[in-house]
């Protein structure tokens, strides 16, 4: 049953899993440009935008920013972010100054924070989304209207 489920709720973004190709459709588990994890896709984007018009692209594609659930998923994230661009995360204190909640609603677990050293800092007060900071396997607290990269993160369609 689950697997319906699963079916149907990608079944808008069929395209992307299952392009035609010489009029067969070939299904993937990520769609092409994504990279697989275990179960979950992950997509790097290569756009520099805010963090809300970040998340409204991961949205569109069935996603939404990544949530970071242990220290191997920070450690892909990391390997996959490194260079010199911050990417925006799913983390965010925007209703509650401190309360640091990811986008689908649950409070951030402090044994599962990677926050750079004096992060997060609400610099002049004004920052209340979080980002991978660039060359290390760390996070920090910005102004959610700065362009960066982002990631989004979805279920992978398990064939």
């Amino acid at each position: 049953m689950r697997y319906v489920e699963e079916l149907v709720a990608k079944f808008p973004f069929l395209d992307q899993y299952c392009p035609l190709r010489s009029q067969k459709r070939v299904c993937r588990p990520c769609p092409e440009g994504w990279e697989q994890r275990n179960s979950t896709c992950y997509y790097f984007s290569t756009e520099e935008k805010s963090w809300q018009d970040s998340r409204s692209d991961c949205l569109k594609q069935g996603a939404d920013l990544v949530i970071i659930e242990s220290e191997e998923e920070q450690d892909f994230i990391s390997k996959h972010t490194r260079g010199n661009y911050a990417y925006w995360i799913g983390l965010s204190d925007s209703e509650t100054e401190g309360t640091w909640l990811w986008v689908d609603g649950t409070p951030l677990q402090e044994d599962k924070a990677f926050w750079k050293r004096g992060q997060p800092d609400d610099y002049k007060g004004a920052e209340d989304c979080a980002f991978t900071v660039p060359g290390q396997n760390k996070w920090a607290d910005g102004h959610c209207d700065v362009h960066v990269k982002s990631v989004c993160k979805t279920d992978a369609l398990l064939l």
